[in-house]
C-alpha cells in the first residue's frame, strides 16, 4: 500500500513538473514571437534610432476577415515623425519586404513613413503571363490592387488585395504607435488618403506602383527596373489613357545591363517618361541642380543582366569601401521629388 502511495505521488509530482514547464515554454514562446515581430535599429542598415521605439516594425497580418493570407509574409514599416508621408513599397515577383531593407532605411532617414507591403506576387511573372496580351496587364493589376476582376490570369481574393492588406496594416500599426500619424492614411473605413503617398516598387512591384499611380491621384510613383510591360510593338493596354497622376510626379530607373532593359524602355515610351532625348544616362551620380529627368539608366556593373535586374534596388546591391550602397545618392535624389512635410 505504502509503495503504491509512492508511486502514486511520484506520478503526480512529474504532472506538477511537466504542467509548470509546458506554461514556462509558452510564456517564452511567446515572448519570442514578440521579439520576432520586430527588427532592432542596429540590426537595420542606415537605421537612425528615430523610429518608433526606435525600431523597424515587422509584422504578419494573419487572417483578414476570417481569411488566411497567402502569401503571408513579414512586412516592415516605420517612421521618424509623425507628419511624414507615406512610402508603400512593393517588392518584385516572388520577393517579399525583407529584401529591401537598406532601401526602406534610406527612405525612413529622409523622413518617410515606411510600408514594405507583401502582397499576391508569387507564380509566374507578369511579364510572362501577359506577353504580348495588352489587355491582360491591367486586369492582373487591379485584381491584385482591390480584388476585383478576377479572370484566367489572376484571382485574387479582395481580403487578400494590396488594398484589403494596406488598411489592415495602418490599423495595426496605428494601434501599436498611435502618435506616429498612421491612422491619417485611412479615412474612415475605406478612403485611403492617396494624395500622402508615394507608391514604389520593384520590377512587377513597380509595375503595380504604376498602374496605382494610373488609377489613383498619389503624390508620387517610384519605378525600380520596371515596368516590364511592352513585348515589341505591343504594350499594356492602360498605359494609352491619360492617368490620375500626372507623369511630372512620376520616375523610374533601372540599369543599361538589364535583361529585361527592352521592355522597361518600350514601357517608358508609350508613358511618355523619357523625354525628347531619352533617358539620363549616368553612372552612380544624381542628376545635377535644376535638372529633372523622369528616367535614368545606370551604368555600373552590378553583374549578369539577371543580377541587374535585381541588384539596383535590393539588398545585394553593390556596396562602397564604407559600406554604403553606391546607389545611396540616386535613391535619395528619387526620395527627394516630392514636396512634403518631413523634416
Amino acid at each position: 500500500m505504502r509503495h503504491r502511495l509512492l508511486l502514486l505521488l511520484a506520478a503526480v509530482v512529474l504532472v506538477a513538473i511537466g504542467v509548470t514547464s509546458l506554461v514556462a515554454a509558452n510564456v517564452l514562446g511567446g515572448q519570442r514571437v514578440e521579439q520576432h515581430g520586430r527588427v532592432a535599429a542596429a540590426d537595420r542598415p542606415h537605421g537612425n534610432g528615430r523610429g518608433p521605439d526606435g525600431e523597424f516594425h515587422r509584422f504578419r497580418l494573419g487572417t483578414v476577415n476570417g481569411q488566411r493570407l497567402e502569401p503571408n509574409r513579414d512586412d516592415f514599416a516605420a517612421r521618424t515623425n509623425a507628419a511624414g508621408p507615406l512610402l508603400l513599397f512593393l517588392p518584385a515577383t516572388r520577393a517579399r519586404p525583407a529584401d529591401y531593407q537598406r532601401f526602406l532605411g534610406t527612405a525612413l532617414q529622409d523622413g518617410y513613413h515606411v510600408l514594405g507591403l507583401d502582397y499576391w506576387n508569387l507564380g509566374k511573372t507578369l511579364s510572362g503571363t501577359c506577353q504580348a496580351d495588352p489587355h491582360c496587364y491591367g486586369k492582373v493589376q487591379r485584381n491584385r490592387f482591390d480584388g476585383s476582376r478576377p479572370s484566367e490570369f489572376s484571382d485574387v481574393q479582395p481580403s487578400g488585395s494590396i488594398v484589403s492588406r494596406f488598411r489592415d496594416a495602418i490599423g495595426y500599426l496605428d494601434d501599436h504607435d498611435p502618435g506616429g500619424g498612421w491612422g491619417r492614411f485611412v479615412q474612415g473605413d475605406s478612403d485611403i488618403a492617396w494624395r500622402d503617398i508615394v507608391v514604389a516598387g520593384h520590377s512587377q512591384g513597380g509595375g503595380e506602383a504604376a498602374y496605382i499611380a494610373h488609377i489613383r491621384p498619389v503624390q508620387g510613383a517610384l519605378m525600380f527596373s520596371s515596368p516590364v510591360e511592352s513585348l515589341g510593338a505591343e504594350h499594356a493596354a492602360w498605359m494609352d489613357r491619360p492617368g490620375r497622376t500626372p507623369v511630372d510626379r512620376m520616375y523610374a530607373i533601372d540599369d543599361v545591363r538589364d535583361v529585361f532593359g527592352p521592355r522597361i524602355r518600350g514601357s517608358w515610351r508609350v508613358m511618355h517618361l523619357d523625354g525628347a532625348d531619352g533617358p539620363f544616362r549616368t553612372d552612380t551620380a544624381p542628376p545635377g541642380t535644376g535638372a529633372d529627368p523622369h528616367a535614368i539608366l545606370t551604368d555600373i556593373r552590378v553583374g549578369s543582366p539577371a543580377e541587374s535586374h535585381s541588384r539596383i534596388i535590393k539588398d545585394s546591391t553593390p556596396l562602397g569601401a564604407d559600406g554604403t550602397p553606391r546607389l545611396l545618392a540616386l535613391w535619395q535624389w528619387l526620395l527627394h521629388r516630392f514636396p512634403s512635410e518631413r523634416s
